[in-house]
């Protein structure tokens, strides 16, 4: 795990999506950011301006897998790691929820198990899920990505914007196809256009703050149009749907703060050493953090753990996010790292055994 070389922005950057996904469940299911069609007050507005800079942490991650893909070599015992990881979240934490009497598992029934025994098919996580498809169907991309001209691919691109984000950016309403971005096919399109930045790249964003300008600006539009929608909303016109579809991660905006983030550090440089490595050594358990936290079995029920509703109407809550989110963070790369250190003993163990 520790033994490749790792780029240090990206592995921080990786780091700081996991801790934005951490936030905006700590804003949404801590009831901090309540619709805007019907709160504007400014403790509600400032939970939005934080949920729009952290709703690029999805798209980021992605990007990340997607721009290394070209370089990339598929594997089934990387497709298995991921499968046995996902695994023992989705079955420890209810099984140590149910003995320890945490939650509502002991009134679970049929359908909930199956969640935890088929985490994959029954979307227990739906990253996991849409991560998975795509992973496995990540040869078949990098091939055509290989043989396709420049000009080819950027068509494809846009064609497959033009359906996945544009679109319903733009309509105010529910289109059927529409998944928000909860989907493998929005994460081929993320994975096609973190391929072409790698290859091909955009020559204007050449420096650092072009690109943190670019996010910033981007998480202003999300926040002015999301709040002017519902403003409106509150005037009685129908557009809380259209406010709400603001915050989906294949939205257009969404989308360009997201690659403006992620130029913003492709072009950082940090030392391996200090800072820098301690979060390359960070960065591989992130992805327990949101394991441990959105298991089924505690997904609601730490934001009350940590007292979120005493703080949610005033800004005291930010104080307090920080805090709560600091310490999910912390304890899910301590999970993990555990479930790592496992996995390594029992992979030496049945080494010893085959030799």
């Amino acid at each position: 795990m520790g033994k490749k070389t790792r780029q240090a922005n990206f592995e921080i950057l990786r780091i700081l999506a996991m801790l934005m996904v951490v936030t905006m469940h700590y804003l949404i299911k801590g009831q901090v950011a309540v619709s805007q069609s019907v709160d504007q007050s400014g403790v509600n507005l400032l939970a939005w301006f934080l949920q729009s800079a952290c709703i690029v942490a999805v798209n980021v991650y992605v990007l990340i897998s997607g721009y290394f893909l070209p370089d990339s070599v598929w594997s089934m015992k990387k497709l298995l790691q991921l499968v046995c990881q996902v695994w023992f979240y989705s079955l420890v934490i209810p099984l140590l929820c149910y003995c320890l009497s945490v939650g509502d598992v002991k009134a679970w029934d049929f359908y909930d198990w199956l969640a935890v025994i088929f985490p994959f098919q029954m979307e227990h996580y739906w990253f996991a899920t849409a991560y998975i498809i795509l992973y496995l169907i990540s040869p078949i991309i990098k091939m055509a990505v290989e043989h396709l001209k420049e000009q080819e691919l950027r068509r494809i691109i846009l064609l497959l914007l033009l359906f996945f984000s544009i679109g319903k950016s733009v309509i105010p309403v529910k289109i059927p196809t529409d998944k928000y971005g909860y989907d493998f096919g929005w994460f081929v399109c993320l994975y096609l256009i973190a391929c072409y930045l790698r290859l091909y790249g955009i020559p204007w964003f050449n420096r650092i703050r072009k690109g943190l300008l670019v996010y910033g600006i981007g998480t202003l539009l999300i926040f002015c149009y999301s709040a002017l929608l519902g403003f409106l909303s509150r005037k009685g016109l129908p557009l809380s749907y259209a406010m709400d579809m603001t915050f989906s991660y294949n939205h257009i905006l969404v989308l360009i703060s997201s690659i403006g983030l992620f130029y913003g550090f492709r072009y950082m440089r940090f030392p391996q050493r200090g800072f820098g490595l301690l979060c390359s050594k960070i960065a591989p358990y992130t992805f327990g953090v949101y394991l441990l936290h959105e298991n089924m079995a505690v997904r609601n029920l730490w934001q009350s753990w940590f007292g979120i509703e005493k703080v949610k109407d005033s800004y005291l809550f930010l104080p307090h996010m920080i805090l709560t989110v600091l310490l999910v963070f912390t304890a899910g790369i301590a999970a993990d790292y555990i479930r790592y250190s496992i996995f390594r003993i029992i992979g030496r163990k049945k080494g010893k055994k085959q030799q």
